[in-house]
């Protein structure tokens, strides 16, 4: 059977726009997620749109600092650094944002009201608080790096009580509520260490389970992988680091491994919602040693922006969800 010239024309057509046209590329996920960040240029912790230009004021959602509204007593001596934030819910829906302070100020700031804190406590400048992490009792844990030990706080049982168990843990760096195993991680200067809070919530204690060697001495920034129940996320002076919680086991082989390694890396976290890995790494020229101006945020499988906050003292930063951090 013969075929007409146009058709033939119109199968040619049809084979060549097949061979031209390109398949759709999935483009990674932008973030959507606010940032908080510790800023000890002003000292503030601060939530932050990465979707906005951080260098202009429309960028900043909240911010927050003890004032005499605070009730969280004379801070001019116990608040200067702060260098932990993460936003947290109780069991009745509200929101707190945690906070330390290297100065000695641990207190749990409800969110977005402010006010009065809900929980706070000075405990001097010796210790150095470093991580701080809310239970589902209502008390609060707490490492601290010269104090070199974790502590429970019964944060529950007053706005400001300081009753507390304690166990040491050297160069204590950072603690995480483990939700889905119900227990406390903490990471010191050599160790990953697992804990049991029991006790009642008037009366708690502290038991380790088990410890795990770093990978790597100097341990800093500890949290999940959001979206891989199974890994965290550990930080030490030489790297970032994945633990696999049910081998008890370390994975260097994740995703833009060798892009996150870093030196003193101060903060890494995953963005439930899109993904994104965020990093915080000191910055050769700030004013502060061990802090940097910029958040770098690893989008997919290859693209990374530079989030800058111009003339910023930034020592962590995490994702502002109590899924991510």
């Amino acid at each position: 059977m013969r075929r007409s010239r146009l058709a033939v024309a119109g199968v040619a057509a049809c084979v060549l726009a097949g061979m031209l046209s390109t398949p759709a590329v999935a483009q990674p996920r932008e973030p959507r997620t606010p940032i908080i960040v510790t800023e000890q240029a002003t000292d503030q912790v601060v939530v932050l749109d990465p979707s906005r230009d951080w260098s202009k004021d429309r960028a900043q959602i909240w911010a927050w600092q003890p004032g005499p509204d605070s009730d969280a007593g004379d801070t001019s001596q116990s608040w200067g650094l702060p260098d932990d934030a993460r936003l947290r819910r109780d069991a009745s829906g509200q929101r707190y944002v945690l906070v330390t302070d290297s100065y000695g100020l641990l207190a749990s700031v409800p969110y977005p009201q402010k006010g009065p804190v809900a929980w706070s406590v000075d405990i001097g400048r010796t210790p150095n608080p470093h991580g701080i992490e809310l239970l589902p009792d209502g008390n609060i844990a707490v490492a601290a790096s010269n104090g070199s030990w974790v502590r429970v706080y019964t944060a529950s049982q007053g706005r400001h009580s300081d009753t507390y168990v304690e166990t040491a843990l050297p160069g204590a760096h950072e603690v995480w509520w483990d939700a889905a195993a119900k227990v406390l991680w903490a990471v010191g200067d050599h160790l990953l260490v697992k804990y049991e809070v029991g006790g009642t919530a008037a009366a708690p204690t502290l038991t380790q389970l088990a410890s795990y060697g770093l990978p790597t001495n100097w341990g800093h920034d500890l949290g999940p992988v959001s979206g891989d129940a199974n890994q965290l996320w550990v930080t030490t002076v030489y790297g970032v680091h994945q633990f696999v919680k049910s081998t008890g086991t370390w994975n260097n082989s994740f995703p833009r491994q060798r892009e996150l390694y870093g030196i003193n890396i101060k903060s890494v976290g995953t963005d439930l919602a899109s993904g994104t890995v965020l990093q915080t790494t000191p910055k050769v020229g700030n004013p502060c040693t061990w802090c940097t101006d910029q958040v770098d945020l690893f989008i997919g499988d290859s693209k990374t922006t530079e989030k800058v906050l111009p003339g910023a003292q930034i020592y962590r930063a995490r994702w502002f969800d109590e899924s991510s951090s």
